[in-house]
């Protein structure tokens, strides 16, 4: 069983995307002897050193994404806050073994009771910067299209050839508000006009188009910066880790002994 951890092809292997060569890597074939002696293992030990593991190979991960958030500058510092980890433990799969999983990202945003004693994020502002501020997340990895402010009116039907195939299509067109309406994402502050009480772009956005905002993807950037180091320590703390459980159980099974 030594030999399974401690020499050999690599133990695991990490991957994005359901295509063939993901398949292949996550195979039960291509782990049959790792996943013979993990189901071996008692579930608890094996979670604790599968754990173990996973902690050690997340740092390039965590240091990566730290980096990419520092590197996009103009942020209010609610990013690099919510860099997180979340741990899972998952027992009912198709190997019939305890997986431990470790995620790298940005902390799940939660309500305003947990803001207690947050700071704003910039001066005269009224958002908060905490831990939990990560709302703008989804929008820095991928980025907007343009905007135009304004309701969507019916404008009539266009026939168009889509897979050589006639499909009839609903044209709309956005109907521009009128006077000095403002697009506020506070509905009970009302329109930030008037008495200092906002700053494009800073509180809200102004009438008219809304120019793109570009795609930063500092997920996928950390990702592809820190995978080979991850997947390189991952290998070795895992073997480490194994063999460790290996000798948690037989000093477990001395004490039951009275050895």
């Amino acid at each position: 069983m030594g030999s399974v951890f401690n020499d050999g092809p690599p133990l695991l292997y990490l991957s994005v995307g359901t295509k063939k060569k993901t398949k292949q890597l996550y195979a039960d074939a291509a782990l049959k002897d790792i996943i013979a002696e993990l189901q071996r293992l008692p579930k608890e030990i094996s979670l604790k050193y599968q754990l173990r593991a996973l902690k050690k190979a997340a740092q390039p991960g965590i240091a990566a994404l730290r980096s990419q958030v520092a590197s996009i500058g103009q942020v209010t510092g609610n990013l690099a806050a919510a860099i997180t980890t979340n741990q899972k433990k998952y027992t009912n799969n198709r190997a019939n073994i305890p997986v431990s999983v470790l995620v790298v990202g940005f902390r799940r945003p939660t309500g305003a009771g947990s803001q207690k004693g947050a700071t704003p994020a910039f001066e005269g502002g009224a958002v908060l910067k905490g831990p939990n501020r990560a709302f703008h997340s989804h929008l820095v990895e991928y980025g907007t299209r343009p905007r135009t402010p304004g309701k969507s009116k019916y404008a009539g039907r266009k026939k168009v050839i889509v897979g050589g195939r006639i499909n009839t299509i609903q044209l709309r067109i956005k109907q521009q508000p009128t006077g000095k309406g403002i697009l506020s994402s506070f509905k009970g502050r009302g329109a930030f006009t008037g008495k200092g009480r906002g700053q494009y772009p800073k509180d809200f956005i102004a009438t008219g188009g809304v120019g793109p905002m570009p795609a930063y993807h500092p997920l996928q950037k950390a990702y592809n910066q820190s995978e080979g180091q991850m997947r390189s320590v991952l290998d070795v703390e895992m073997r480490k880790s194994l063999t460790a459980a290996v000798r948690a159980i037989a000093r477990q099974a001395r004490k039951e002994r009275g050895g």
